[in-house]
């Protein structure tokens, strides 16, 4: 692409043509400008927006007063065939529509002519067509490697290496893991804001709360399709009651007489009827003779009444000890057998409830059963949530690790071309700066963000900055004019050289002349006359690169409009 002419349909605006090469547009301080004339309304920024403005950009920085104009440029455009034709490109300064070689075209059909300039295809997202026009005719001159400053790191490698001739697919994979990123991020503010409730919790305790719930819920749903509805629950229950009672009841008495029994039967077994009375008396008589002493008959008459007392005594005991066992064990008889009845009456009743539940509970148990389901429900989703959120990370890890190792691969790939442009940036460093290191460093991030850092020792300064945006523009633009993604044009606003030392301005302008030259791109550039001057003292090789007109600062009708406004 050349560009040949730029018009405007007022025509106090002084058209400029466009020749190859380098092309100087010059704002001149003349001897009749007054002191209140400032070149910095002359329209030399005014030229490159209105060039962004016509190559699809964005038209909102024009000034209003503009607003109604008209601006056309004339360049040899490259056609489907590959070879170029002269083409006329028109857009009012408000609205979309842009009219090429007579034919409307909307903006965005437009944009996709200037993008095929580029070599992008339709489907690729990153780069876009601004993003790189706005390299290529910067309006922006901060930093050496964004073009806005709002631009992301992801954006500028993403557009950077596509003119330097890595995969856009590749590159775009950043913007991928970026927007994955800012999603995770906001889904964690969410949880942690409250908004997401209960997601912050692990998934291991979420599926352990779970597994709880779920069991209890069908412990509850099993309970009730089991049971039926008695509506004499309360009374069978009672019913139950009173029987157990009763039992209980028997079970105390039986434990009496049981105790009873036993120590009836001890009683009897220690009160057993003594000796027979001659045996008693036979005793008796042979302790006599051990002592000597013979007994008498009355001891004997006497002993013998006694015994038989005794013996009545004795006996009489035996008869009531015998009675009362026969009436305990009787009552215990009893007992069980009425025990044994009141058992079967209450496992009657009890199977009755077992089978069955009052109309309260079976209600109560429903609404448990219910509070249940909406339990799991929601731990369900949490758990689900919470899960999401572990495979997003995991995710998002696989992703950074795609990212990076597919840029590593890139840069691997296409080291010749990338060393090439390497070397270009430390050679033209080293013609400005002979006593600096120079150097171009090519990396990625851990995101897979492909990272350009141009270096000179002593890059702090603002003129050193500036020769850096220099060399960085010129190294991506040759780098992609050979592989053929990039129209042959480079525009300089004189910002970039507000800072630089004299000399280092003028190598710039050399090197700038030299390659425009060498591979046939177009290197227009905005000064103001007395930069020139100090830039030609330098050793600046001015030959014919100055445009004409010449813009001035003297009257109303000398900047680039041909009239002044605010």
């Amino acid at each position: 692409m050349l560009l040949r002419e730029v018009g405007s349909s007022d025509s106090r605006f002084k058209r400029l043509r466009f020749h190859e090469g380098m092309n100087l547009l010059l704002a001149d301080k003349t001897e009749e400008s007054s002191t209140g004339d400032s070149r910095n309304g002359a329209g030399k920024t005014s030229l490159i927006l209105i060039l962004r403005h016509l190559l699809g950009g964005d038209s909102t920085r024009l000034p209003t007063v503009l607003a109604d104009h008209v601006f056309w440029g004339e360049l040899d455009a490259p056609d489907q065939r590959g070879s170029t034709r002269l083409t006329r490109v028109e857009r009012f300064v408000r609205g979309g529509k842009v009219t090429v070689g007579g034919v409307p075209l909307s903006l965005s059909e437009w944009k996709a002519e200037v993008g095929a300039w580029f070599g992008l295809d339709q489907e690729v997202r990153r780069p876009t067509v601004g993003q790189l026009m706005g390299q290529l005719v910067r309006t922006d001159f901060r930093d050496a490697v964004k073009t806005h400053n709002a631009e992301s790191d992801v954006e500028s490698g993403i557009r950077i290496g596509y003119l330097l001739g890595l995969s856009p697919e590749i590159l775009g994979k950043a913007a991928e893991v970026a927007t994955r990123d800012k999603h995770d991020q906001a889904v964690a503010k969410a949880v942690k804001a409250g908004t997401i409730p209960g997601a912050d919790v692990r998934v291991s305790g979420l599926r352990s709360e779970l597994a709880r719930a779920k069991t209890r819920r069908d412990r509850v749903h099993k309970d009730l399709d089991g049971f039926r509805v008695d509506v004499q629950y309360a009374e069978h229950q009672a019913e139950a009651d009173r029987l157990t009672r009763q039992i209980r009841d028997l079970n105390d008495e039986a434990a009496a007489l049981e105790q009873r029994r036993g120590d009836l039967n001890s009683a009897m077994a220690a009160e057993k009827p003594a000796a027979e009375p001659d045996q008693a008396i036979r005793r008796l008589e042979v302790l006599y003779e051990e002592v000597g002493v013979v007994l008498p008959d009355l001891v004997g008459k006497r002993f013998d009444e006694v015994a038989d007392f005794h013996a009545s005594v004795i006996q009489n005991r035996q008869s009531y000890l015998e009675s009362e066992l026969r009436s305990v064990n009787d009552r215990l008889s009893a007992i069980a057998t009425d025990r044994a009845k009141l058992d079967l009456e209450r496992a009657s009743v009890m199977t009755l409830l077992n089978d069955s539940m009052a109309l309260d509970t079976f209600r109560d148990a429903e609404r448990e059963l219910t509070e249940l389901n909406s339990a799991v429900a929601d731990l369900e989703r949490r758990l689900e949530q919470a899960q999401a959120m572990e495979s997003n990370k995991l995710k998002l890890r696989s992703m950074m690790i795609e990212a990076e190792s597919g840029v590593q691969t890139e840069i691997r790939e296409r080291a010749a071309y990338l060393d090439e442009a390497i070397a270009l940036f430390v050679q033209l460093g080293e013609e400005i700066y002979a006593d600096r290191s120079v150097g171009l460093l090519i990396d990625t991030t851990s995101r897979g963000v492909l990272k350009v850092s141009p270096k000179i020792d002593g890059d702090a300064s603002t003129g050193i900055s500036e020769v850096k945006t220099f060399l960085l523009d010129l190294v991506c633009l040759v780098t992609a004019i050979k592989a053929g993604r990039a129209p042959k044009l480079l525009v300089h606003d004189s910002l970039l050289f507000d800072s630089m030392d004299e000399r280092q301005m003028a190598s710039c302008l050399n090197i700038g002349a030299r390659l425009a030259d060498e591979h046939q791109f177009q290197y227009l550039v905005t000064l103001n006359s007395d930069r020139l001057e100090a830039a030609e003292k330098a050793g600046f090789d001015l030959r014919d690169h100055v445009l004409s007109p010449k813009l001035t600062d003297y009257g109303e009708d000398g900047g680039l409009f041909g009239f002044r406004f605010v």
